[in-house]
């Protein structure tokens, strides 16, 4: 295994340095140029603005991304809501969002799983709200497919709109 390891990072050390950028003329000074770092995620174009018809037991506190088309909501015991649709961004993009704005929405991120193919994360808003957003790439690379359930806890001991002010600490003592 170490010796595998090792001839890993020596691969990747003559990779690093054996590409230059130089016409390979013997006694060329060494190139100053850095190498620029490839992105390789497609770019989509910017979402169009869209106000679907979100249903009404989803709370307007929950991010949603600009372009959604809803493909179906359903409704099981419980107090769960599955809402179904798809948005103009590839599964990297979606997978950046909820990281980014979940959290700035107040929601703390349960431990996801990330695949090539789907993504998904847990998410929590005190005890009042929970739900799990999950996210799947489809055959047009700029579309990628959600779903979303949300549990919301009626007997919370506080609204869902609560959001602690940032210098709040859990400890009763401040």
């Amino acid at each position: 295994m170490r010796l595998r390891t090792a001839a890993s990072f020596l691969a990747l050390a003559l990779l690093a340095t054996g590409c230059t950028g130089e016409d390979g003329e013997p006694g060329a000074a060494p190139s100053s140029r850095v190498p620029v770092p490839v992105d390789t995620g497609p770019h989509c174009p910017p979402p169009q603005r869209t106000n679907p018809n979100w249903p009404a037991d989803v709370p307007d506190v929950i991010p949603r991304p600009e372009g959604v088309t809803i493909q179906s909501t359903d409704r099981a015991k419980g107090n769960v809501t599955q809402v179904r649709f798809v948005v103009p961004m590839s599964l990297r993009e979606s997978v950046l969002y909820v990281v980014d704005r979940y959290p700035k929405a107040g929601f703390q991120l349960g431990r996801g799983d990330a695949e090539a193919t789907e993504a998904d994360a847990p998410f929590q808003r005190g005890e009042a709200l929970r739900g799990l957003v999950r996210m799947f790439v489809t055959p047009k690379e700029c579309e990628t497919l959600w779903l979303l359930a949300v549990v919301r806890n009626p007997n919370a001991p506080y609204d869902i709109s609560y959001t602690p002010p940032p210098s709040s600490t859990p400890l009763p003592f401040g």
